[in-house]
């Protein structure tokens, strides 16, 4: 990716949180924290026992109350050597397909969230990673909604990982509450920043472009990279 290009992607995505005093996309969401319980075979992955997690669930684009978006569930667990590892998930179509293609859901109950790209851990096929939610959450994409439910109890994810072709694997589960102030200390989730040596974001030059929009929406919000 030439300097000019990416110059470009990072003052666009500075420019456009700057106007909007927020994030680009997903300016609304919910700040979590909790554990993920790595399945057996991933240990080698994420660690043994309960891993620690931050995480936010959002709304794309900023519909008003109930309104249908596309939503995004971030999360950074502590991996195998307890270094940050950061997902950005967005709900996504199913099937091999609809995996590509982000999709609005009309509730938090019915989100699919997906990668979107895929993922090289070491020397296997591409994964994508799929994040889905137990069906007691709410029914609509209501913010409020969630924070109401949430003070109730806490939610959880079944964490799945699948290639092109085959049913996704079970990975884990994660579940979470609403997160006191001193648990997040980040506004920012970075996947292409954030993961363990020998897993990398497929292809190469998306990823780049994603890298530069992250830093120019961190820059943009007067975050520090």
């Amino acid at each position: 990716m030439t300097d000019l290009a990416a110059s470009v992607v990072r003052n666009t995505f500075a420019a456009g949180a700057k106007l909007r005093h927020a994030r680009v996309f997903h300016p609304d969401g919910l700040d979590l924290a909790g554990r993920l319980h790595a399945e057996s075979e991933y240990e080698h992955l994420f660690g043994a026992g309960e891993r620690a997690v931050i995480a936010r669930l959002s709304k794309g684009t900023g519909t008003p109350g109930s309104l249908p978006d596309v939503l995004g569930f971030a999360f950074r667990v502590l991996d195998r050597h307890n270094e940050p590892w950061d997902f950005a998930l967005a709900t996504t179509g199913g099937g091999s397909l609809g995996r590509f293609v982000i999709l609005p859901s009309r509730g938090w109950a019915h989100a699919r969230y997906g990668s979107l790209m895929p993922y090289r851990v070491g020397k296997t096929m591409p994964l994508w990673f799929f994040a889905e939610p137990d069906t007691g959450q709410p029914t609509s994409a209501s913010l409020a909604a969630l924070t109401e439910h949430l003070q109730e109890q806490p939610i959880s994810f079944e964490l799945l990982a699948g290639g092109i072709t085959g049913q996704p694997v079970r990975l884990g589960s994660l579940t979470l509450r609403l997160a006191e102030p001193a648990e997040h200390r980040t506004d920012f989730f970075d996947p292409m920043l954030n993961h363990p040596d020998g897993v990398e974001l497929l292809p190469k030059i998306v990823g780049k472009v994603r890298e530069f929009a992250y830093a120019g929406s961190r820059n943009g919000r007067g975050e520090a990279e």
